[in-house]
């Protein structure tokens, strides 16, 4: 992956994987229950996430791994075949400053977080560092991805997001192709080393060609 120049930011050359993992505490209960799984609280699904994180590393790793935790135990446990890669990348998602930071901090490969400003991005990345800083970690060694919308319409927002159209209104790329390239651009000069365009039911497939023809060839 390659993040190229943006409204005269530098180019900023990123690895290529056949493979990463992302992992987040979660956060919508009717999935859990779609699949039957337990709807802890917060605290819970993250102390969860963490030993998830441990178990994972050290099946990725270790030859025979073993574990003891709140909510999970490994006992001689295997994972085989190994990944081809030397290190398969393990992310983090989300945004809260006292934990899941934290974690991605202690952890985690990459950081990502969806629909937030490049201001709020910007701020979340101090955090991340101060948490380095506190565990000994080079902040250099976690790359930093934003999940960012596009709608071209106001109407296309609220279709794609619904109730919560506001809130995720600051991390929606809008308005006219020129108005998209800066906003990406802000998100590198806020410390974005990838930005990741999603895209929401209903998918609007004359928009992904529009900004396939009007923005990307800013990137290129």
């Amino acid at each position: 992956t390659r993040f190229r120049n943006v409204t005269g930011v530098q180019t900023c050359a990123l690895p290529i994987w056949r493979v990463t993992l992302g992992l987040g505490a979660g956060w919508l209960a009717r999935e859990y229950r779609a699949y039957g799984l337990h709807f802890g609280d917060t605290g819970e699904r993250l102390r969860m996430l963490e030993e998830s994180l441990r178990c994972i590393r050290l099946l990725l790793t270790e030859d025979v791994a073993d574990f003891e935790g709140e909510f999970f135990t490994l006992t001689e446990a295997r994972c085989v075949p190994k990944p081809v890669q030397a290190q398969l990348p393990i992310w983090v998602g989300g945004g809260g400053e006292r934990v899941t930071l934290r974690i991605a901090a202690q952890h985690a490969d990459g950081w990502n977080i969806p629909y937030v400003s490049p201001e709020t991005f910007a701020h979340k990345c101090r955090v991340l560092d101060e948490h380095c800083a506190r565990v000994g970690r080079d902040p250099a060694d976690i790359l930093r991805t934003v999940n960012v919308g596009f709608a071209r319409r106001e109407e296309d927002l609220v279709a794609q997001f619904g109730a919560i159209a506001e809130g995720a209104r600051p991390g929606v790329l809008m308005g006219g192709p020129q108005e998209m390239v800066d906003r990406v651009g802000e998100y590198r000069d806020a410390g974005a080393q990838q930005i990741n365009l999603t895209m929401r039911a209903p998918f609007d497939r004359d928009g992904l060609e529009f900004f396939a023809a009007s923005v990307l060839p800013a990137f290129t």
